[in-house]
């Protein structure tokens, strides 16, 4: 992802628009484009899962964007319900199915290898921890932050945790 400065150049979002796309013009078709329910279904989720890496992208800190790619998935594996039902109902033969289908599995596939890398070992949000305080360090820092006085010196080895 290193200088990508848009989202429209994140390769899982481009192949995500031509995926939706698609679907949405296959939905045109009769008889899917009777089935209204299902139409919209479809071409929500399938708009939802590239719209959702655009929102991810745009919000600016890395664990939101995974939050974000978390929901992408969501619509995606929602998409890939209701081509199941096109399949059912027999709106799409069994290779646009299998085809459309494996397209999204290979989306998926994409963004959980790019979460992955975000999650690395000591990179990222995943690893930002504040450094560790003992509750008695705590109380002595307050007792000391309202009295003005500083802790005894018997108690001066906790100020090292």
């Amino acid at each position: 992802m290193s200088g990508v400065k848009k989202f429209t150049e994140i390769l899982f979002w481009q192949r995500a628009r031509d995926w939706s796309k698609e679907i949405f013009f296959l939905t045109k078709e009769k008889p899917f484009a009777s089935d209204r329910r299902l139409v919209t279904q479809i071409n929500d989720s399938s708009e939802s899962t590239m719209a959702n890496i655009a929102e991810g992208f745009g919000r600016g800190t890395q664990g939101e964007f995974i939050q974000f790619l978390g929901y992408s998935m969501g619509s995606l594996l929602e998409t890939q319900s209701h081509l199941v039902a096109a399949y059912d109902r027999e709106y799409i033969d069994a290779e646009t199915y299998r085809r459309l289908f494996n397209e999204g599995t290979s989306i998926r596939r994409m963004m959980i290898a790019f979460m992955k890398s975000m999650k690395k070992h000591g990179s990222g949000v995943k690893h930002i921890k504040p450094p560790y305080k003992s509750w008695s360090s705590e109380v002595w820092e307050m007792y000391e932050k309202f009295t003005g006085e500083k802790r005894p010196e018997m108690f001066q080895e906790d100020k090292k945790t």
